[in-house]
């Protein structure tokens, strides 16, 4: 039997809140999603005032970062320098967006974050704020 470590509602709970502390100061609704080590959603939330296709997007951001175990920043330029597309995965899910991080402990991939709603390297600053906030 093999083990597997996941992320949890606490770490996802403590990501979220971390992440939305630093939005209020930026002045910008962003929305959050953490899923686990299979990709599944653990936890999601958006701001007042953030659309929402941006939860549509952070919640594609994080399965991408974790079933792929790489963030999507890492994904799309290992997808380019392959010469592949996404469609080539047969995968609708996936993304390339910047703001999907991949968690991982010891090197095994336990979940991911994602971050929606800010400008594109101002995603991926905040989901790295709600990785932080886990502890991880």
């Amino acid at each position: 039997m093999l083990p597997q470590l996941s992320l949890g509602l606490d770490e996802a709970q403590r990501a979220i809140a971390a992440v939305f502390e630093q939005a209020k100061k930026d002045g910008r609704a962003v929305a959050v999603a953490v899923v686990d080590n299979h990709g599944e959603l653990v936890a999601c939330a958006r701001m007042d005032g953030a659309h929402a296709r941006v939860l549509r997007h952070a919640i594609r951001k994080a399965y991408t970062a974790a079933v792929m175990g790489r963030d999507t920043v890492a994904f799309k330029k290992d997808m380019q320098d392959a010469g592949r597309t996404l469609s080539d995965y047969g995968d609708s899910s996936l993304t390339t967006l910047q703001g999907g991080l991949v968690v991982r402990v010891d090197k095994q991939v336990v979940g991911a974050i994602a971050s929606g709603g800010s400008p594109r390297q101002r995603d991926v600053e905040m989901a790295k704020i709600g990785l932080d906030a886990m502890g991880m």
